[in-house]
């Protein structure tokens, strides 16, 4: 009897998997050791427990796991356990002797399994451990072989992943984003048969387009990504990495949701205890606070975390947003050193180049604006381009070099618009208005007032005002009273009509199935957009335009 309990409650705790039931999952798995402590028990409460993130205790049941499979001498299951476990300690708990203890334990244990896909999956766990992804193209390549040979497109799919973005960081990007690309659509073609595949991909893709300074290709993936969740009726593929889930929905100009998603998964860590898996959290959502024109709170969020080298960028530009140009020049120079000439440069020499304009130092602005060029013109990748013609513009115009400046500027503009990347061509546009806003008073009002919508249109609050104090120093039409409505969002006009109901952040979170805090920011972006200083006004504003209408 025992032995029939225990196989209907793993069976049971397999399909609440397979239904991505974590909670009931959970419960099934912990039925079946409050009877008999079997290691796939303990491994499937395991996989449930992580869902759920609660990353302690899915370690905790991964080790018994290993320890039930290791004496029952089922050494395949034992061998990917391990491998499992020296992957979550480096990822969730930054414990590299652990982790490398566990892939020790898992190459003992492979030299006694036979030919087959766990040597690919050892060789690919290998290689995403590196540090440094270039280094990891000859495993990325044995795990490519390996599940070509058997006919794994799990493996397939990590294996092309870790290999477009290794060949990236060597230098080929043309190639290495072809291979993410066909990794993708591995994943998003149904092939795949772990969601933790899926999530690793998209780390992987989105690290790749940051690396190649391509993030407008996230947001291109981004609708296939949806759909296919919607298909599978995995929505909740993504949510491993709230970091990557933000990124994707910043790509496709969602900053609302991947605020919600920065906020939630930093706010996770912290109560873990844990690191953050690829790009820290917490330096994200200083970049986008940043956007918004909060520096204090930006500074406050990096606190403790200055030194990471994910957040050294975010860091160096609180720090010439507050005026400290010095300390920003000195984090970006160390930055810049640690990623080498590359494309990884690229953000970080820009951002040198506006530091050194802002100590009043344009020789240095100058030299930086040239690395940036040959980097650009090493690599012929457009974003690179875009970014150096930006910075070089803006060097241009201040040394007084007018003609360079509008020439630089306005194919940064075209570049950056073809690349379907509104705020980054904002940002030009805003740099062309301020070059020639003595000599050409038309021309600067004309794309101030393009910038202006542009940067209200995605929340970037701090770049929006600086716009907006052009456009008022040229005469121009800046903003006055309620702006538009149509500078609100679909979800903030949701926000609004609620607020004309009277209704609290609360009401409003369980209406639109969100956190309470994520309404707390939608009522401070409308306030913000509308120029109106309580809920009052604005339920009133909406009372007046639905009159109106």
């Amino acid at each position: 009897m025992v032995d029939i309990a225990v196989s209907e409650g793993l069976a049971d705790g397999e399909r609440l998997l397979a239904a991505t039931d974590w909670a009931a999952a959970a419960v099934a798995f912990d039925s079946v050791l409050a009877i008999h402590d079997h290691p796939a028990a303990h491994d499937g409460l395991a996989t449930a427990m992580w869902w759920l993130r609660d990353v302690d205790q899915a370690i905790a049941q991964r080790t018994a796991a290993y320890t039930g499979f290791r004496r029952l001498g089922e050494d395949a299951r034992a061998f990917r356990t391990a491998l499992w476990l020296a992957r979550e300690y480096a990822d969730a708990a930054g414990n590299w002797p652990v982790s490398r203890g566990w892939l020790a334990r898992a190459e003992g244990l492979a030299s006694r399994l036979p030919d087959g896909v766990d040597g690919g999956w050892l060789a690919v766990t290998r290689g995403l451990l590196r540090a440094d992804p270039a280094t990891a193209r000859d495993d990325a390549r044995t795990a490519l072989k390996v599940a070509r040979r058997y006919d794994d497109p799990d493996l397939e799919a990590t294996a092309l992943a870790l290999l477009g973005l290794g060949t990236i960081a060597a230098g080929d990007v043309p190639e290495g984003m072809a291979l993410v690309d066909e990794a993708m659509v591995v994943v998003t073609a149904g092939e795949v048969r772990d969601d933790v595949v899926f999530g690793d991909v998209c780390c992987m893709v989105t690290r790749a387009s940051e690396e190649a300074c391509d993030t407008s290709r996230l947001g291109q993936w981004n609708n296939v990504l949806l759909r296919f969740m919607q298909r599978t009726g995995h929505p909740a593929l993504l949510e491993f990495c709230g970091t990557c889930c933000a990124e994707i929905l910043l790509a496709s100009g969602d900053v609302a949701g991947a605020e919600g998603w920065l906020s939630r998964t930093l706010g996770e860590l912290e109560q873990g205890g844990h690191g953050g898996r690829c790009v820290h959290p917490a330096a994200k959502l200083a970049e986008l606070r940043l956007l918004q024109g909060h520096v204090e709170e930006a500074g406050r969020l990096l606190a403790g975390f200055e030194d990471r080298s994910d957040a050294l960028r975010a860091t160096a530009a609180v720090r010439l947003a507050a005026g400290d140009t010095a300390v920003a020049a000195a984090l970006l120079h160390r930055r810049i050193h640690q990623v080498g000439e590359g494309l990884l440069a690229v953000p970080l020499l820009a951002l040198l180049a506006e530091v050194e304009l802002a100590q009043g130092v344009p020789v240095q602005a100058l030299a930086t604006a040239g690395r940036l060029d040959e980097v650009a013109a090493a690599t012929r990748w457009p974003r690179a381009i875009a970014s150096s013609h930006l910075a070089g513009g803006r060097v241009a115009a201040a040394v007084g070099n007018l003609a360079s400046a509008r020439e630089r500027l306005n194919a940064a503009i075209a570049i950056f618009g073809e690349l379907n990347m509104p705020l980054e061509a904002a940002r030009a546009r805003l740099a062309l208005a301020e070059a020639v806003h003595d000599s050409d008073r038309e021309v600067a009002v004309h794309e101030a007032g393009v910038a202006l919508a542009a940067f209200d249109d995605a929340g970037a609050g701090g770049l929006a005002d600086k716009a907006a104090s052009l456009l008022r120093a040229l005469g121009g039409p800046a903003r006055t009273g309620p702006k538009a409505l149509g500078l609100l969002s679909r979800r903030e006009r949701e926000v609004l009509a609620l607020l004309a109901e009277a209704m609290t952040n609360a009401e409003i979170a369980d209406r639109l199935f969100i956190s309470a805090k994520t309404a707390e920011h939608h009522v401070s972006s409308i306030l913000a957009k509308l120029q109106l200083r309580s809920r009052g006004e604005a339920a009133a504003f909406a009372l007046r335009r639905s009159l109106m209408e």
